[in-house]
């Protein structure tokens, strides 16, 4: 029904409580626009989405909570705010701190009471002001996400990065064709890329130890308190095929608006990763839980599929694995030397 109600298609044969083929092929569709893994289970993310899809502005009043308001109708307040010049961060749908200072400011700017909640009165504010927010919906916080990566001084030395290995304690990922896992090699390449930017001068951090599996939450809080100033996500990517091989990454898009800065270090991830012999995969733009919750640019990267025999015994290969960390270093030198 909540598919239905979003325009999605459910065969007639599905109706009534059955999940079948039809309301598979609308779950996965429904991922698809979301920027989800598209796996066709309604997993905690996918049930997450569906219900903050159906969340339109004035549904609801809002304001800043313990835990963060989240749905499309804050995704519309951001966009609209940002549009109109009040930087309400990016576009991501959690109503926090960041949000809640644009909206006071709006509401000071057209005389309205400065109380932070999307009332009435502020509805049809933004209901007047609607033309000139769509002039320049999404442009807002990619211009802020540019200026603020090339304001700073160029190169590694005295950036903040958290580096996010995948997976950990009783969840191993994916294994390789021996059963070699997916979070022990991530948390290789990940111990490898912090001390390779350590020797650049970076303060590094990594949001899990080698035993351990924060939720995604608690792993992007870690690099938000940490004030970092980039966050890579290390992961590896899998097929049924094993000839399957190549690099990927993936940097936050939601709707059509993506953030500038992450998409720019994607290209470069992949561009770099190319140069080792890993076929270029190309960047996409997702709405992966890890990319949506942090606050500054972020990247999930798959270096290698942990299916392909080939691959893992580079990974396997100290030298190897070192060979892979450098070029995600060399990207993030490039992401900070890049003043386009």
């Amino acid at each position: 029904m909540r598919l239905e109600g979003l325009g999605y298609h459910v065969p007639a044969e599905d109706r009534g409580g059955f999940f079948g083929e039809g309301t598979e092929a609308a779950v996965r569709a429904f991922q698809q626009r979301r920027g989800l893994a598209v796996d066709g289970k309604v997993g905690a993310a996918t049930l997450r989405e569906l219900e903050e899809n159906s969340l339109k502005l004035g549904d609801r009043l809002l304001r800043l909570t313990s835990s963060g308001m989240r749905g499309d109708d804050v995704l519309v307040l951001q966009a609209s705010l940002n549009a109109l010049g009040f930087s309400s961060g990016k576009h991501d749908g959690i109503f926090g701190p960041r949000t809640a200072e644009a909206l006071v400011e709006f509401q000071g700017n057209l005389a309205i009471d400065e109380d932070g909640i999307v009332g009435p009165e502020t509805l049809r504010a933004l209901d007047r002001l609607r033309y000139f927010s769509r002039l320049g919906m999404g442009t807002g916080p990619r211009t802020r996400e540019r200026l603020a990566r090339t304001s700073g001084p160029p190169g590694i030395a005295g950036k903040v990065i958290a580096i996010d290995p995948g997976h950990g304690g009783e969840d191993p990922g994916e294994l390789g064709p021996s059963g070699e896992s997916e979070a022990e090699i991530c948390f290789t390449l990940a111990a490898i890329l912090a001390l390779l930017l350590d020797q650049d001068g970076a303060e590094t951090t990594l949001t899990r130890g080698p035993h351990n599996d924060p939720l995604e939450v608690e792993r992007a809080e870690v690099a938000n308190d940490l004030g970092a100033d980039l966050f890579v996500s290390i992961h590896l990517n899998s097929h049924s095929h094993s000839q399957a091989e190549g690099a990927a990454a993936y940097f936050y898009e939601m709707q059509g608006v993506a953030s500038e800065p992450g998409e720019h270090l994607a290209d470069l991830v992949v561009e770099e990763l190319a140069t080792t012999g890993r076929v270029n995969c190309r960047s996409h733009g997702k709405a992966y839980p890890l990319l949506r919750e942090t606050r500054m640019p972020a990247v999930m990267v798959e270096p290698c599929f942990i299916t392909s025999p080939e691959e893992v015994k580079l990974l396997l290969d100290p030298e190897g694995a070192t060979r892979i960390a450098s070029a995600l270093r060399r990207a993030i030198a490039r992401y900070y030397l890049d003043g386009s």
